[in-house]
């Protein structure tokens, strides 16, 4: 597994959260079970469990940079890749801001559809010009 698929992996493990915020250890715990994350397990677990324990935090950066879009108001797409991309932009240091921007916005695409890019870029932006 690359970085990519982990990350792709971490966003859905996150999106899920919206719906199980009890069940993270559970969901982890069966996502590595199932699936062989290799030498991206760290990974993984580390922004996962990072994402949830500075959800606050992240969230309030997502609302100041969002202008009219209240983190209540976004798609359980759009705030999972918003807070996987913020994280990794204030707390993981071997990973480019450039490089999370970038793959926020292709998970977006993704699972949003090509209309959500330009919003989370926007936002993204913003943060990564922030926080570097």
């Amino acid at each position: 597994m690359n970085r990519r698929q982990a990350r792709k992996q971490a966003f859905l493990l996150l999106f899920q959260y919206k719906f199980q915020p009890d069940d993270m250890e559970l969901l982890l715990e069966r996502f590595f079970e199932e699936n062989n994350a290799a030498d991206q397990s760290s990974y993984i677990e580390d922004v996962v469990k990072g994402v949830i324990s500075k959800k606050e935090e992240i969230d309030n950066v997502i609302n100041e940079f969002s202008k009219d879009w209240d983190v209540d108001r976004l798609s359980s797409v759009s705030l999972a890749v918003l807070r996987l991309g913020v994280y990794e932009i204030m707390y993981v240091d071997d990973i480019p801001s450039a490089v999370s921007v970038n793959e926020a916005v292709a998970l977006a695409k993704e699972f949003e559809g090509e209309e959500a890019a330009p919003f989370i870029n926007g936002i993204m932006g913003k943060i990564k010009e922030k926080f570097n």
